[in-house]
């Protein structure tokens, strides 16, 4: 999550957490050494998606001191980007990047990066499209970002598996994106924004799901789910599902700036921002695997899964709810 953000929640105390300057590291260093690749169990769609020892083993693997914290142009990111575009090429997700690849590539002040996007094609024609989101970078320089967002990239890789397990596919498109830069202000996602595959029109867009820092529940005994305004349609589903886990507290409404959902909103495209306050290790060299919350992250990532395919299969008008609603802000 980037510095800055504010989070104002409906019900619930005030859980903004800005960026304190001398929290904000120094460009990570250039770094030959990476971590040894993860074992090859439940490597594609078979097995469980939302498994203990998976979610631990990749939190563990992305959060490794090796990477240096997945800053935005280094051997750290380029290896993230090639282990989350792996996941997408085992699991069969279609390619919506350059050239066939799950690659969306731009350069952020220079450093070359690259968003990562694959989907699963609706069985509807023209079919209208959710987008699941999750950032894979952070801050560098030691900084290794185990819950920001290292958990967001598991959980979302979890809810594909899920997806791809199904005995028929969705009625919509889901499209599950990685963003590059997004501690720099987002713009992973605001080139995806302003570049949008053409298999996948943002004009077709009819809702993004955006998980960031969705590790650590216990911190403050809730999980926020930001954007969840009345008269949206994924707010009535979603109080509906949330019965189904309770041991997580969900925290319902509340507008926030400063993730991967902006853009998207800026467009008129209503969003849920799932998130988890990190009262301890925000943007601190602390926030590391062995603080992940692992079994209410599962909780959420499942949570999250069952929204986007509810979603997915609703008969309703959700392009309908978009004109009329926008992000309900």
């Amino acid at each position: 999550m980037s510095v800055g953000r504010t989070v104002a929640l409906v019900a619930l105390a005030a859980c903004a957490q800005p960026g304190r300057a001398d929290d904000v590291p120094a460009p990570a260093p250039v770094t030959s050494a990476l971590p040894a690749p993860l074992p090859a169990a439940n490597s594609c769609v078979d097995g469980k998606p939302y498994d203990a020892a998976v979610f631990r083993d990749r939190v563990t693997w992305l959060a490794a001191p090796e990477l240096a914290g997945r800053f935005p142009g280094t051997p750290g990111d380029t290896r993230t980007r090639a282990f989350i575009a792996e996941r997408f090429a085992c699991l069969g997700l279609v390619p919506a990047g350059a050239d066939g690849s799950y690659e969306q590539p731009f350069t952020d002040d220079g450093d070359a990066t690259a968003n990562i996007v694959g989907y699963v094609k609706g069985t509807d024609d023209d079919a209208d499209v959710i987008v699941i989101g999750a950032h894979h970078d952070h801050l560098g320089g030691g900084y290794l970002g185990a819950n920001d967002n290292a958990s967001g990239v598991v959980a979302l890789l979890a809810i594909a598996q899920a997806i791809q397990q199904r005995t028929s596919p969705p009625k919509r498109t889901i499209v599950f994106a990685t963003f590059g830069a997004e501690e720099r202000g987002m713009r992973g996602s605001y080139h995806y924004v302003a570049h949008s595959p053409e298999a996948l029109p943002l004009a077709r867009v009819v809702q993004f799901i955006n998980l960031d820092m969705v590790g650590t529940h216990a911190s403050r005994g809730f999980v926020a789910a930001l954007g969840t305004f009345r008269g949206l349609a994924a707010t009535g589903v979603l109080a509906k599902l949330d019965d189904r886990y309770p041991e997580l507290d969900v925290g319902f409404g509340g507008v926030a700036r400063g993730s991967d959902h902006e853009p998207f909103c800026k467009q008129g495209i209503p969003y849920v921002f799932f998130w988890t306050p990190d009262q301890s290790c925000y943007h601190r060299k602390c926030d590391t695997a062995v603080r992940v919350d692992y079994p209410r992250m599962i909780d959420i990532a499942a949570l999250a899964g069952d929204l986007t395919q509810a979603l997915a299969d609703s008969d309703a008008d959700l392009a309908d709810v978009r004109r009329r609603r926008g992000c309900g802000r």
